[in-house]
């Protein structure tokens, strides 16, 4: 299904019930269904549906409920990476048996790897199943970036239906023309930065863009202007949303704490909360601001939507 493996694929942001005891299910169904019927292809359980604070238990549920979502509407890609290979294999290997479409592997988070260290632990994962395999690079958790020759090796070694691509490594832009250009067009690459570099991004060759729920269909309407030569029309949704995703990104529990309340006021979730330990609370301050360039940004998506 690799050829399917493309466009706007929103990353889940996973809901919990009131007191965060457990995954609330239905709002993780209620999630992906919002994402289908304003028009994504796909989504993704990622790093920012704070996958690293699910229990065992319930990483190999989501990858279950992930798989059943997606069923005759689109792709589903599950998070699997670990920090040793080891268990990487093990939710790969869950997550291709539950029916899932794709992965998208991290590196440790913990250990710097070097070059060989870092495609080691892709190719024991890649290996390991028969579905493609979304390198992902994380900026946030990386303790040094994967170079540009190792994900050349990588792309050579297993081929481009195995092999796709979620660079993050600052400066972005530059970075996917620098893939792009050293794999001959072959690297099948996708933004990952809320589409806050997605103008620049866009025109460098990009298979596809993984924002987050809350922004579904803002992003669709931005990709769809990309993808048919609008770019003024598209710079009057890419300009608003970079300055909204300036707010989010100081951190994955910032970014949370602002995309949930989005959610839950449009009434697509039920509860705010974010998993624990979490260094932030929303001030009202930024919370009026966030929100008024939001319901801008929703009114455009509905205006060019149509």
């Amino acid at each position: 299904m690799t050829h399917d493996i493309k466009g706007v694929l929103p990353v889940v942001l996973m809901p919990y019930t009131e007191d965060g005891a457990r995954v609330d299910e239905d709002d993780f169904l209620a999630q992906t269904e919002h994402m289908f019927d304003v028009g994504c292809d796909g989504f993704v359980v990622g790093q920012v549906s704070e996958v690293l604070r699910l229990t065992h238990e319930e990483r190999l549920r989501v990858a279950e409920l992930s798989a059943k979502a997606a069923r005759g509407r689109g792709v589903s890609i599950m998070s699997t990476g670990a920090e040793t290979p080891n268990a990487a294999v093990e939710y790969s290997r869950h997550a291709q048996e539950a029916g899932v479409d794709a992965l998208l592997v991290m590196h440790p988070a913990t250990i710097p790897l070097d070059d060989a260290g870092m495609v080691a632990y892709y190719s024991k994962v890649i290996e390991a199943v028969d579905i493609p395999v979304i390198v992902h690079h994380a900026k946030s958790l990386a303790k040094q970036p994967l170079s540009i020759a190792a994900q050349v090796q990588l792309l050579e070694e297993y081929g481009e239906e195995r092999v796709l691509f979620k660079p993050e490594a600052q400066p972005t832009p530059p970075r996917v023309s620098q893939l792009r250009d050293a794999t001959g067009g072959r690297a099948r690459i996708f933004e990952g930065d809320g589409g806050m570099m997605l103008l620049d991004c866009h025109r460098r060759g990009l298979t596809g863009t993984i924002p987050a729920t809350e922004i579904a269909e803002i992003v669709i309407a931005l990709w769809n202007l990309l993808e048919q030569g609008r770019r003024a029309e598209a710079e009057r949704i890419g300009h608003p949303l970079s300055y909204l995703m300036c707010h989010m990104m100081n951190s994955t529990d910032y970014y949370l704490s602002i995309a949930k309340r989005f959610l839950k006021e449009r009434g697509i979730v039920k509860s705010t909360h974010v998993r624990g330990p979490s260094r932030h609370v929303l001030d009202d301050e930024t919370w009026t601001e966030v929100h008024h360039t939001y319901q801008n940004l929703l009114s455009l998506a509905k205006e060019f939507n149509r």
